[in-house]
């Protein structure tokens, strides 16, 4: 039988696209191993093999958009709390009195004829005002208390309140003040209470009517107080 053309014994097969290609592996009967890399477009791997994110690779990239979100908006709020800041800054604020002045004496007054006894109506120094003046009933008895409250000058306070009570009711007044000193004023005798913060109750009283004076201030100013007190409550 005459060979067939092409298929001379010893020819070199005809290039068919690598169908009858193999591996020298192949030869023996064993397939070799393939390896793959997932890679970028750009061919950079995106993670290795222990599932850490690679610089540059899109893993990366997303979490980088997805965290920016976060602190464009942290940035952004941030940014309209300093506008609404300055807004008010420079917006025109109402004028209002920062301290309540009241006319002490013109309250005594009206006060006089609903109480059973003489209302203390003291002069205050020069540079001071009443922020508070008011008959009041004694907690839920039928008693009154009739209560002032100056403010001076270099932060000094002081306060005075009256009552036909009892001794027991004046000592209530004095809260957690420890007893200091007796002093006489106008020939008055006060018992003196002071507390840890510079806080003085003055304590007197004549019958069955009873002063505190409470006071933040200095010795002479309180004491001014205390004789005008004494004097009026004769």
């Amino acid at each position: 039988m005459k060979p067939r053309p092409g298929l001379a014994l010893g020819a070199i097969p005809e290039d068919n696209g690598d169908v009858n290609a193999q591996s020298d592996t192949n030869t023996v009967g064993t397939q070799a191993p393939v390896t793959r890399t997932d890679a970028s477009p750009e061919g950079v791997p995106m993670a290795d093999e222990s599932g850490v994110m690679l610089p540059g690779s899109r893993e990366e990239m997303r979490f980088l958009r997805k965290n920016s979100n976060w602190v464009n908006m942290i940035i952004a709020i941030l940014a309209c709390l300093a506008v609404v800041a300055v807004v008010l800054l420079i917006a025109p604020q109402p004028e209002v009195d920062s301290q309540r002045v009241v006319d002490y004496q013109s309250i005594a007054e009206q006060s006089q004829d609903s109480a059973d006894f003489d209302l203390i109506v003291p002069e205050i120094p020069s540079g001071w005002t009443s922020n508070e003046a008011n008959l009041d009933r004694v907690g839920e008895s039928d008693r009154t208390s009739w209560y002032l409250s100056f403010v001076g000058t270099e932060q000094q306070w002081v306060s005075i309140e009256q009552a036909k009570a009892t001794e027991n009711w004046a000592e209530n007044q004095v809260d957690d003040a420890i007893a200091a000193e007796t002093v006489t004023v106008g020939g008055s005798d006060f018992q003196i209470y002071r507390t840890e913060d510079a806080k003085e109750y003055w304590v007197t009283g004549k019958g069955d009517t009873f002063v505190v004076i409470t006071a933040i201030a200095s010795p002479d100013t309180i004491n001014a107080f205390a004789q005008q007190v004494a004097e009026q409550l004769k």
